[in-house]
């Protein structure tokens, strides 16, 4: 018998044996009902284009060019560049089910404007995050921002010596308990730094300067690696002048090129790496045949580079993010110009057969020049789940250190267990073929989101990886 309280219900793709067709979001900088992009959806055959929710302006958010956070089954946050009361961007939350955009934090000259780069969000319920510009020497600030009190703090003013003018985001290393990010210029040798941040007691640190030697302007995001290292890419500089790929060690400070560009291979490097089975993947905004920039991998511990793709202007030039790795196995990404419109594209790419897609042209109508990563996300589809049915399933413990149970009253088939980490990757797919379940899960520190299906159960939660 149904429940009078319903709860929502978030279906999530599993891996199967025929993988599905993923569902993927992300943002358009401009375009759209009001001209100013808004959060877009599509499914990864091309089909199912739509803008969520567009932009008006003001408290309603304008030309987001940051990543999606998800930061619960039905709640991302992120931040725009143009919205806010100042015109100057924001700090935002996003409801895909009720379609409710909620500013959180408008931003000015002396809080810091032009958020360009993903935020994260570490176990204390904090967003942390960069703006281009603004600050007391206006050369952009790393900012805090409290979910439960909704208090705003600067945690730290760029400027010459410390690194100035970011033009990415931030992540969060459980091992450290240290938020990474990078900058573009400033530093010892003005070609940018990287610099980590205590969440314990809010101490910020310059650990790395960059130079033209070693590679110079770190654009983009660091990742985390399963081996524990960060990986990341430098604008220019390096060997060949083209930019690099390196390593970060965050126990020790240690940095190291592990790849420099050679224009052939790829030039200006501006995203964000991921990291899927030991291998990285990324894209470089120049370089290649083409000069329209490349999708690359890079298998580590074999030391070793391989251009994937070429862009072009028909199908999709000069990325200003980086790629994902999908439930069925290939990699998504946009481009910020190419394409029928010359407004970028959204493109997928076949590690098995190595065919590159286009699955959208961006337009002014529906929007274009998308400067973020997509994610994978399904969202809400009904509220059709029942309180009752929640007790049917638990996880346990939570947090964990890495072993987890799943209990399952009144089991009779087999169901299916997701883990999702913050940037919409899948990390982790299990069968559950017993009604009690003890699975070790080998992740890294850190926030993620757990899917448990089965015919008749559905449950969503958060986990957190200590």
């Amino acid at each position: 018998m149904k429940n009078s309280l319903l709860t929502l219900l978030l279906s999530f793709t599993f891996l199967t044996a025929t993988a599905q067709i993923p569902e993927l979001w992300g943002s358009m900088s401009i375009g759209g009902s009001f001209g100013i992009g808004g959060i877009i959806k599509i499914k990864g055959d091309g089909s199912g284009y739509a803008i969520d929710y567009a932009c008006t302006g003001g408290s309603n958010g304008g030309s987001i060019q940051t990543n999606l956070y998800p930061y619960s089954p039905t709640l991302f946050y992120g931040t725009s560049v143009s919205g806010g009361n100042n015109a100057r961007g924001d700090i935002y939350s996003y409801n895909p089910f009720t379609k409710n955009y909620t500013m959180l934090f408008s931003m000015d000259s002396l809080s810091g404007y032009y958020p360009r780069g993903p935020i994260c969000v570490p176990p204390n319920s904090k967003i942390y995050g960069l703006t281009n510009n603004g600050g007391v020497n206006d050369k952009g600030v790393f900012f805090e921002y409290n979910i439960v009190n909704n208090q705003y703090t600067k945690r730290h003013d760029f400027d010459s010596t410390s690194g100035a003018l970011p033009n990415g985001g931030v992540i969060y290393v459980g091992s450290t308990n240290k938020v990474y990010g990078m900058t573009t210029s400033g530093g010892t040798n003005n070609a940018g730094v990287i610099f980590s941040f205590n969440v314990s007691n809010n101490t910020f640190t310059v650990v790395h300067d960059f130079s033209f030697a070693n590679g110079f302007a770190g654009f983009g995001t660091l990742t985390e690696a399963s081996n524990g290292l960060l990986y990341g890419m430098a604008f220019g500089g390096g060997s060949l002048g083209n930019g690099v790929l390196f390593s970060f060690n965050p126990g020790n400070n240690n940095y190291n090129v592990i790849y420099n560009f050679n224009s052939t291979n790829g030039a200006a490097p501006m995203g964000q790496l991921i990291e899927d089975g030991g291998t990285l993947y990324g894209c470089t905004s120049q370089g290649g045949t083409n000069n329209k920039g490349i999708i690359f991998s890079y298998f580590i511990s074999g030391n070793t580079f391989t251009k994937l793709h070429d862009f072009d202007v028909a199908t999709g030039s000069s990325p200003f993010g980086g790629v994902i790795r999908a439930t069925d196995g290939k990699l998504y990404g946009m481009t910020l110009n190419g394409g029928a419109n010359n407004l970028g594209t959204i493109y997928s790419y076949s590690l098995s057969n190595s065919l590159y897609t286009k699955i959208y042209d961006g337009s002014f109508a529906t929007g274009g020049f998308p400067y973020a990563d997509l994610i994978q996300f399904t969202g809400p589809t009904a509220i059709d789940e029942f309180e009752s049915t929640k007790s049917n399933i638990n996880i346990f413990p939570n947090p964990t250190r890495g072993e987890i149970t799943i209990e399952q009253k009144d089991f009779s088939k087999e169901s299916n267990l997701q883990i999702v980490n913050t940037l919409g990757q899948t990390v982790f797919v299990a069968p559950l073929t017993s009604s009690s379940t003890q699975l070790k899960l080998n992740l890294q520190p850190g926030i993620y989101f757990y899917f448990l299906q089965d015919d008749v159960n559905h449950r969503a939660g958060k986990l957190l990886v200590e």
